[in-house]
């Protein structure tokens, strides 16, 4: 699913804890499940999507959930990296491919509890490629 070897950053107990809850949100078992993904989303969750779309909270799980198929093809990652830009705040990027296609990604994460992080904002950028 994802390139585990690329992390960068994972020294730091913060930017391990912000790219393990990633890793989480990729995956199909989470993806499939809404109010699992709605967990890891903050309430003032934003999105620019590598579609185009401006996405807020309000539905983005059930969307989510609804065009991922469990058993389908998983997305794959390359050069994930973060980078604790304050204290609970982590800057992860990486480039994706979802339903082949490519796109650079970045999110910033809040933690909102120990060890508990939460995505308030996420951009994707169209590539051609990692």
């Amino acid at each position: 699913m994802t390139d585990a070897y690329g992390f960068t950053g994972e020294a730091d107990p913060q930017v391990a804890e912000a790219l393990a809850a990633e890793v989480e949100t990729l995956t199909p078992e989470c993806r499939a499940d809404a109010d699992r993904l709605r967990g890891f989303l903050a309430p003032d969750f934003h999105e620019f999507g590598a579609s185009g779309a401006e996405v807020v909270y309000e539905g983005t799980a059930e969307r989510v959930a609804a065009y991922t198929d469990p058993a389908g093809e998983p997305i794959t990652t390359a050069r994930m990296r973060g980078t604790r830009l304050a204290d609970g705040l982590v800057m992860v990027k990486y480039t994706a491919r979802i339903n082949g296609r490519w796109s650079h990604r970045t999110s910033l994460w809040r933690r909102v509890a120990p060890g508990r992080w939460q995505m308030f904002h996420h951009q994707g950028t169209p590539t051609e490629g990692p």
